[in-house]
């Protein structure tokens, strides 16, 4: 039996493993998101990466234009979130809070 190119010295895994691994990361990455942890951005954009090299891999093209999707979306999020946190910082710099000095004193 060939080894695949991608999985070098590893050995050969089967391809469910590769996609139960990167539907996993996927769900993961989706609930930290959920969480408001913008990690799980960067975790979603690495497994849809792993996800366009696994289509490769194993030639289902569908999977490239379905991680691209995703990547879209998670790249447009996740700038929509900073800029929304940026502002929020911006706003709040400027807000007085008469109980701030009661509260430290407690």
């Amino acid at each position: 039996m060939n080894k695949p190119a991608l999985f070098g010295r590893m050995g050969y895994m089967s391809n469910e493993f590769w996609s139960w691994g990167l539907s996993i990361l996927g769900v993961i990455g989706i609930l930290l998101v959920g969480h408001k942890n913008w990690r799980g951005y960067l975790v979603g954009i690495l497994t849809e990466c792993a996800w366009v090299a696994y289509s490769i891999e194993t030639k289902q093209w569908g999977f490239i234009f379905g991680s691209t999707i995703y990547i879209s979306a998670y790249c447009l999020n996740i700038s929509k979130w900073w800029d929304e946190d940026r502002r929020n910082r911006f706003k709040n710099m400027f807000t007085v809070n008469p109980l701030h000095n009661y509260r430290k004193s407690k």
